[in-house]
């Protein structure tokens, strides 16, 4: 519940601290074996719900939030990437909610204090000013700005103003620059749960458009019989994981009509020549397999063992425009099987940076793909991709973890 109203004498330290720290948790974040990856924080919301940076659990297969000797388990539930905040639900959860600020109320200079868990020091106060109200061009506030100090592992912690009510989730600071701390509106977690929901949505829906058709004799993982040629018709069906948030949904590129050489998919969303070579994609349907694309593909022609090559090219990542300069290594062939049969598979590594924005200020992250390329298909067969961009706004802000996997091809009438 917002906090309106005049604004009264500021709490002493002291009492604020008691009065709000209840409220600020350790999240511990954990790889597929239980291994820990990382720390950062969060704050409790509502009852069962904590808000932390999307960023904190990026990484991560799973994650708990704790306190000195006491942890619960924790799960996603509503995540908003662009904007860098995610809600995260407990069950038997019983620590008290904070209050949320009017931020419209607060000025440059007002005094706040940062509660997190800096380089792993649980539950840690300090205390600043807001020295910038950053806003967009339609004059909507995107981030504060404090001299608040922060420190690996505040990030998901809470920024407050002197009654102790929440003006900001802490996020990030300037490495260099002092006092350069950045902290994302909380007036933003009103809208969090709708925002998540619609990009859980969006994630999970099918490519109904692009979906077999009712007439269409599918056979979902019927043998691969990677000599007979696509047709008309025929429908390639992936499997796309979002490690991120934890969803699948179902890809499917069919096959509308054969103009020469070339393999229109999905009414034009794809183009390919019977090569396997890329000519268009104006329809991004497999996540990033499809949107951080190089031109002509992800192939290169003529691959052989040990090749290495660069790639610098523009596309998108998470749906971001995006610019990729990246490393290709290709490995041993190898047998693999597909669909119960055995074929053959390059597999290719890749690894470099993503930059997203231009101009003054732009921001770059890692990007790593490897996928396995069957050339007895012309088709990859398995790709997975990780990027991470953490700008000071949204606008500059993307996070991808996925997997996309062949689970069948269904040829119309055969």
């Amino acid at each position: 519940m917002l906090a309106f109203g005049a604004q009264a004498q500021g709490l002493a330290p002291d009492i604020l601290f008691e009065k709000v720290s209840p409220s600020v948790w350790v999240v511990q974040t954990s790889d597929a074996q239980g291994r820990p990856v990382g720390r950062g924080s969060a704050v409790v919301t509502a009852p069962g719900r904590l808000v932390t940076n999307c960023h904190v659990l990026a990484k991560s297969s799973s994650f708990v939030v704790k306190r000195d000797n006491v942890s619960y388990g924790a799960t996603l539930e509503f995540p908003d990437p662009e904007r860098d905040l995610c809600q995260i639900k407990v069950a038997n959860f019983t620590a008290p909610a904070v209050e949320l600020a009017d931020i419209n109320k607060l000025g440059v200079g007002a005094k706040v204090y940062a509660i997190g868990n800096p380089r792993g020091l649980e539950v840690t106060l300090s205390d600043g000013l807001i020295s910038g109200l950053r806003k967009t061009d339609k004059d909507e506030l995107e981030v504060v700005q404090t001299t608040t100090p922060l420190s690996p592992g505040s990030s998901g912690g809470g920024l407050f103003d002197d009654q102790g009510r929440l003006i900001g989730i802490t996020t990030r600071g300037f490495r260099d620059s002092q006092n350069l701390n950045f902290a994302v509106p909380a007036n933003w977690i009103v809208e969090l749960a709708a925002r998540g929901q619609a990009n859980l949505e969006k994630r999970a829906a099918p490519m109904a458009a692009a979906a077999p058709s009712l007439g269409a004799v599918t056979r979902p993982g019927v043998e691969l019989k990677p000599e007979a040629p696509l047709r008309v018709g025929d429908t390639l069906e992936y499997v796309l994981t979002d490690r991120y948030t934890r969803t699948q949904r179902t890809v499917y590129y069919r096959v509308d009509r054969i103009e020469g050489d070339r393999i229109v998919f999905n009414q034009g969303g794809l183009i390919e020549r019977d090569s396997g070579e890329v000519v268009s994609i104006t329809t991004p349907a497999g996540g990033d397999f499809d949107g951080a694309m190089p031109p002509g593909g992800w192939v290169k022609p003529g691959i052989t063992s040990g090749q290495g090559w660069r790639l610098n090219y523009k596309a998108l990542l998470a749906g971001q425009p995006a610019t990729f300069n990246l490393t290709a290594t290709a490995g041993q062939t190898e047998t693999v099987n597909v669909l119960g049969e055995s074929v053959k598979a390059h597999t290719v590594s890749l690894t470099g940076w993503v930059t997203i924005g231009v101009g003054f200020n732009p921001t770059s992250g890692r990007f790593t793909a490897r996928f396995k390329y069957a050339p007895e298909l012309r088709r990859v067969i398995h790709f997975e991709s990780k990027g991470e961009v953490n700008g000071n706004v949204a606008s500059l802000r993307a996070f991808s973890n996925e997997l996309l996997e062949l689970r069948g091809i269904n040829r119309y009438g055969r």
